[in-house]
């Protein structure tokens, strides 16, 4: 029996030896995915629908996603043109996935205006939710653009924002108001002509106070707009800085979260502003992006 009890403690002893401790597996396992750049994805049937997307290394299903708009008066452009702002951001904040799009063109001939890019913008988030499994990121989007690429960006998330993941905004002195009767009438050099009829072009229709409202960013905020981030050049001569100024004061007379930061500067910003207009956009969206 002695024997006996000792075999059974030994036994005992081995056996809770070989059981290993209770881990719980970490939630986010680390990485072995690599930097990867994917050129020119398809969208869309029409050959502007392209889109690149640039995924960081050690991506997981948490990496942030930033939406990327180029400018050139909403007729004009191409996402190659703001190839050297998606470096920077790369540089800036590696963690995160940038998606640089091509949306199809205003024009009067093709009948391209306002709703046929808001539908753009809408099918790159489509495409990126039914890809999320492969791309390996986030539903956490924050949109930004350079002029026209700006004004898309706030209207798109203010007014649309289809699937509910765009969380927060950056405009780099895009229009806010195109219900601006000023502007509209004025003639502009710069631009090579009245930008009236560029806007009518975008619009798809002359001027009509309450259709222009309705594309116009300052008139489709709410209390419960996204946090935005504004930069402006004060001597900018195609989207006058007032515009970006009043979006501010109505920002903040809702109460939403936003900055607005404004340079010595025309409609474009110099090596040393890039870098500093980057700095503060990543920070902003590092704050409010989830």
């Amino acid at each position: 029996m002695k024997n006996l009890l000792i075999i059974l403690s030994v036994l005992v002893f081995v056996s809770c030896q070989d059981t290993p401790p209770s881990v719980n597996p970490p939630e986010n396992p680390p990485s072995n995915l690599t930097d990867t750049v994917l050129l020119n994805q398809t969208y869309g049937a029409h050959h502007r629908q392209k889109y690149d997307i640039h995924l960081p290394e050690g991506r997981d299903s948490t990496t942030p996603v930033v939406l990327m708009l180029h400018g050139g008066a909403w007729s004009a452009g191409k996402k190659e043109d703001i190839n050297f702002f998606v470096n920077i951001l790369k540089d800036k904040w590696p963690e995160a996935a940038i998606v640089n799009m091509n949306y199809r063109l205003a024009s009067n001939d093709s009948g391209i205006h306002h709703d046929e890019i808001m539908d753009d913008i809408e099918s790159v988030l489509s495409d990126l939710q039914s890809k999320r499994s492969n791309y390996v990121i986030s539903n956490n989007i924050a949109i930004t653009g350079a002029s026209a690429g700006g004004h898309l960006a706030m209207i798109y998330a203010y007014r649309y924002n289809q699937f509910n993941n765009i969380n927060c905004v950056a405009s780099v002195f895009g229009p806010t108001i195109l219900k601006d009767w000023d502007w509209y009438n004025s003639n502009n050099p710069w631009l090579g002509g009245k930008v009236g009829d560029i806007l009518a072009e975008y619009v798809g229709q002359t001027w009509d106070t309450t259709v222009y409202k309705n594309v116009s960013p300052y008139w489709n905020v709410s209390s419960s707009t996204q946090a935005t981030i504004i930069f402006h050049g004060s001597l900018d001569p195609i989207v006058p800085v007032y515009q970006s100024q009043w979006m501010h004061g109505k920002l903040n007379g809702l109460g939403v979260t936003n900055e607005y930061h404004e340079y010595v500067a025309f409609h474009e910003f110099n090596a040393t502003q890039n870098q500093d207009v980057a700095n503060k956009m990543v920070a902003f969206f590092k704050a409010h992006i989830e």
